[in-house]
């Protein structure tokens, strides 16, 4: 019996943590259309935040943000590459 009422408590915060996390998400679309913030910067709250990692809007129109990245045309083509571990 004592299984029983464990695997239903388990399946209850489940489906509390479901609901709860689905809510923030509403709340969090609706800051972020209010605002108008998606597409011009940081999200104002935690739940417009949880609202773009669940939804995958991960914005970057800001260049400055952006992480850098070696400019591929600065390498040698593949033929002319040394063989070997690279030393930067």
């Amino acid at each position: 019996m004592a299984a029983i009422a464990a695997i239903v408590f388990a399946t209850a915060a489940g489906f509390a943590v479901i609901v709860v996390a689905t809510v923030l998400v509403i709340i969090g679309v609706h800051q972020e259309e209010r605002r108008q913030t998606l597409a011009h910067g940081d999200p104002p709250t935690g739940a417009a935040l949880l609202a773009r990692c669940v939804l995958g809007a991960y914005v970057h129109l800001l260049p400055e943000r952006l992480p850098k990245v070696d400019d591929p045309e600065d390498e040698p083509p593949l033929y002319e590459r040394p063989v070997g571990p690279r030393v930067r």
